[in-house]
């Protein structure tokens, strides 16, 4: 029998969270098939996913946090390789300390097939709602698309945005549904760590310069440190491109600067 969806959840040491991600999901109108990868933890999370997830992989211990490194792709992908056997609609990535309303999955479902949507989410309560970027964690994908793009995250820096920008390469269109909210356990850190990881995946996207010198200097206004360090991770020369996107990258961000000026020009 085809489930609507199956969701995939990375997760490393998040006792604390994951038992209520779990069951927002198990409790959903459409339950997915629930695939958790338990990145060695040390702590209960592998228990506490087997009394929930359908399949729990469970890989070796690393000390390293794999946030925004390719590391974390291929955590991921540890999970899309069970749900390529199985049968769903949709594929849904969640972090571990998400919590969704009862309605999420076949709200965002109903939605994508209503407006032939290959990607999309909803919004975490207290963040603000990008136009055209599905966040990472709560993003639903077209299985059948998906699959035809090997059904899995490239294993580089920006693997996250690399499908968006794939999806919208293609004519496809992917979404973000501001009225569908969901909350978060724990609240979303965004360190220098981090922004040098985010720079290194604008480098391997081939981000337009004047697009990420904007991001960095609205970045700096709150952190200058914070900011410093996404303009060094940018200017890595360690970084492997996405020669597929690299031209469609700069010019759909490039088109992008030019929509917001005239927006601002006709509402000043």
């Amino acid at each position: 029998m085809k489930r609507l969806c199956g969701v995939v959840i990375p997760a490393r040491d998040e006792e604390k969270y994951i038992e209520n991600t779990l069951v927002s999901l198990v409790n959903q109108t459409s339950p997915p098939f629930i695939v958790v990868v338990n990145d060695g933890s040390v702590d209960a999370t592998g228990e506490l996913a087997s009394k929930h997830a359908d399949v729990v992989v469970n890989l070796p211990r690393h000390e390293d946090s794999w946030v925004g490194r390719p590391e974390l792709a291929k955590v991921i992908n540890a999970g899309f390789d069970i749900l390529r056997n199985v049968s769903v609609e949709y594929v849904m990535v969640s972090g571990s300390e998400a919590v969704y309303p009862p309605h999420y999955i076949e709200e965002i479902t109903r939605r994508m097939k209503r407006e032939g949507v290959v990607m999309a989410s909803g919004v975490a309560e207290g963040e603000r709602a990008r136009s055209f970027s599905p966040r990472g964690s709560g993003r639903v994908i077209d299985s059948e698309w998906f699959r035809s793009i090997g059904f899995k995250y490239p294993e580089n820096y920006g693997f996250e945005a690399y499908v968006v920008f794939k999806a919208l390469s293609q004519g496809k269109t992917v979404a973000v549904y501001p009225d569908v909210r969901f909350k978060l356990q724990r609240r979303t850190q965004f360190s220098s760590r981090k922004a040098y990881y985010w720079g290194k995946g604008m480098r391997a996207l081939n981000y337009d310069p004047l697009y990420v010198l904007g991001r960095v200097a609205l970045l700096s206004l709150r952190s200058p440190r914070i900011g410093f360090a996404m303009l060094k991770g940018y200017l890595s020369s360690d970084v492997e491109k996405y020669h597929d996107l690299s031209k469609f990258v700069s010019t759909f961000q490039r088109r992008y600067i030019l929509f917001m000026l005239r927006e601002l020009v006709k509402n000043p």
